[in-house]
């Protein structure tokens, strides 16, 4: 879901007079200016004047960090961090190979259909992108707001105004992800996510706030009856995520040095598409037999596909989103044997699920041997 950005610096000029009662007046002002800019915000300790909980498991309502480095992900870590005159600083040692391998969070509560101004203030010790989000605490981890903005060695003032959907969940996960881009100290203060009057909102951001309000996904013309692109393998295999994303292409974990699972060949014979596996991994997401799809907010589908492998063994078929934090939408197990078995299953896309996701059929974990796929398909379900 797009949004408009708003972006520019705000600087601070105080008085600061050799007279000690005159000194004494400037900072309380400052105080007064910084309290104003803080009332009413749902975001805790958005002006830094306590210490970085860090407690995700007891205390999420506070900022805490997570890092792929501690789950085997990759090497995402933070060698340190605190509180300085009011900011945050952030040493990131290890930026890992996606924005989301290094997340500085914490959970809030918002209203549905209430509009909010997301600012904050933020630098690096050296130019580079991170983004800014709104999702679901939870699976399918949703996105509902994200940016990304470009942080330079300046203090800047990022604004952005954003209304809550009408199902969206009141409580969510407000955070920045600051992995895959330079390793380098970034610098956070005056983060506030603040209800807004829409009246209050400048009319070029406020056409923006109503245009994704309204968002849906339609197709050019009518919603076409099949969603796969080329799921009888007529075509061949694309593998070319960056130029052909709604093709097939493959991902494995051993080109981002995650774990050795690697795809030894691939390709197409007598229509049928095969996967000749030479190392799985240690997670199912480690083998990944991927397309993008469009998909309507709403849509009912009736999803089959044909598969058999050299040996027994599960693979998974799921629907996620294309981008962080691939949250999960639909998940399926398919027990394959050594014989064809067409296995099929229905699905409902939520109302306010992404209209463009991932079909994704997982083949890492278990053990290497073939994989053999026919008639990939999810076609609409029309109602009476």
């Amino acid at each position: 879901m797009s949004k408009s950005i708003l972006m520019f610096a705000l600087v601070f000029c105080f008085a600061f007079l050799p007279l000690v009662g005159l000194s004494g007046s400037a900072e309380s002002t400052n105080s007064v200016a910084a309290e104003d800019l803080h009332r009413e915000s749902v975001i805790r300790n958005g002006d830094f004047t306590s210490p970085i909980v860090n407690d995700q498991g007891n205390s999420p309502y506070e900022w805490w960090f997570w890092e792929a480095g501690r789950f085997g992900v990759s090497g995402a870590i933070v060698s340190s961090f605190g509180v300085e005159d009011g900011s945050v600083f952030i040493n990131i040692e290890d930026a890992g190979p996606e924005p989301w391998h290094i997340q500085f969070n914490q959970w809030t509560h918002l209203v549905p259909e209430q509009s909010y101004l997301v600012s904050f203030k933020a630098r690096a010790a050296a130019p580079r992108s991170i983004n800014v989000k709104i999702l679901q605490t939870h699976e399918p981890w949703t996105n509902y707001f994200a940016e990304t903005v470009a942080l330079g060695e300046e203090w800047q003032t990022f604004e952005f105004y954003y209304t809550h959907g009408r199902t969206s969940d009141e409580v969510v996960t407000f955070g920045f992800e600051l992995g895959k881009s330079l390793a380098t100290t970034i610098f956070f203060r005056d983060v506030v996510v603040k209800p807004v009057d829409k009246s209050e909102i400048p009319v070029k951001e406020k056409e923006a706030v109503d245009e994704s309000e309204a968002i849906d996904y339609f197709f050019e013309e009518e919603e076409p009856a099949e969603l796969v692109s080329n799921g009888d393998f007529s075509l061949g295999i694309a593998n070319d995520q960056a130029s052909l994303p709604f093709e097939w292409w493959i991902w494995q974990a051993s080109t981002y040095n995650i774990s050795g699972a690697k795809v030894a060949e691939h390709g197409v014979k007598e229509g049928v598409a095969y996967l000749v596996l030479e190392d799985v991994g240690v997670e199912s997401w480690h083998i990944q037999f991927n397309q993008w799809i469009r998909i309507r907010q709403g849509g009912s589908y009736k999803i089959s596909v044909m598969a058999k492998a050299d040996s027994s063994r599960p693979i998974f078929f799921k629907l996620v989103q294309t981008g962080a934090p691939y949250g999960l939408y639909m998940e399926q197990t398919l027990n394959l044997t050594e014989e064809w078995q067409t296995f099929e299953f229905d699905y409902l896309h939520p109302e306010d699920g992404d209209p463009i996701v991932t079909l994704s059929i997982e083949l890492g974990k278990e053990f290497p041997t073939t994989i053999y796929l026919d008639n990939v398909s999810i076609r609409p379900v029309l109602s009476d």
